[in-house]
């Protein structure tokens, strides 16, 4: 997907964890960009997991 300057979208994003894997974990997402100064946007997910 492309963007054009100004133009935004929603992302939806889900995560599964295998049984006995409870607890915090943090998820890293990379958003790849043509933006000389930030090719490269992380967002960071944390999340307490219930088992």
């Amino acid at each position: 997907m492309a963007l054009n300057p100004g133009e935004s979208t929603n992302l939806s994003v889900s995560f599964t964890m295998p049984p006995g894997m409870g607890g915090l974990h943090d998820f890293r997402v990379h958003l790849l960009t043509n933006d000389p100064d930030q090719s490269d946007h992380e967002i960071v997910i944390l999340s307490n997991w219930t088992s």
